[in-house]
């Protein structure tokens, strides 16, 4: 390389950043101006409160919330993932095990069923979808579990052979109604978006 080349990639870079740095300044300046402002005016621009519902239920000690959606249907949370299940007569219908309510799951439906005097026992796992986020504590319900899904979900379980997520035994295309113990829920496939049940 010559030092003419030299020189001339040092002028270039010298040129790209003093542009870059002049691109920039007026942006930045009408951004961080803005946030000093406020910042020197001794707060925040006024922004509306969030919402007490924006922050869901009050968890309990171990770290859940479990509530009654209607009759024999329940939700649990923690605040980040959600499961829902309906207590019948001979067992338990769960849909979706999220990994982060784990044994969580199994302690709101132990307390519910104790509650209503119906079976704790899980008979039957619905799948939203395949992906872990929603359904990697499925193993902790056992083998005797019936798990239920989408086709595609069968196949995209097969797929990825994770010991935590059995592919449903069960499956449909467009709709199913799962009948257990005197209740019924109504599965429906609404295309990549995931699973509708009434």
């Amino acid at each position: 390389m010559t030092a003419h080349s030299g020189t001339f990639a040092a002028s270039r870079r010298t040129f790209l950043a003093a542009a870059a740095a002049a691109a920039i300044t007026p942006t930045s300046a009408a951004l961080l101006g803005a946030t000093t402002a406020a910042a020197a005016s001794g707060g925040l621009p006024n922004y509306a409160p969030i919402p007490a519902e924006a922050f869901g239920p009050a968890l309990n000690a171990d770290g859940y919330f479990v509530g009654r959606i209607d009759d024999n249907l329940y939700w649990v949370t923690d605040a980040f993932y959600q499961a829902m299940f309906l207590t019948t007569r001979t067992g338990v219908v769960l849909v979706d095990a999220p990994p982060t309510i784990g044994q969580n799951l199994l302690r709101a439906i132990d307390a519910v069923t104790r509650g209503n005097g119906r079976p704790s026992k899980v008979t039957h796992l619905v799948y939203s979808h395949s992906h872990a986020d929603h359904i990697g504590a499925s193993s902790l319900l056992g083998p005797d579990v019936v798990p239920i899904g989408h086709r595609e979900t069968r196949r995209l379980l097969l797929r990825d052979d994770d010991p935590h997520r059995p592919a449903p035994s069960v499956t449909f295309d467009e709709t199913y109604a799962l009948e257990v113990g005197g209740e019924q829920l109504q599965l429906a496939y609404h295309g990549p978006k995931g699973l509708r049940i009434l």
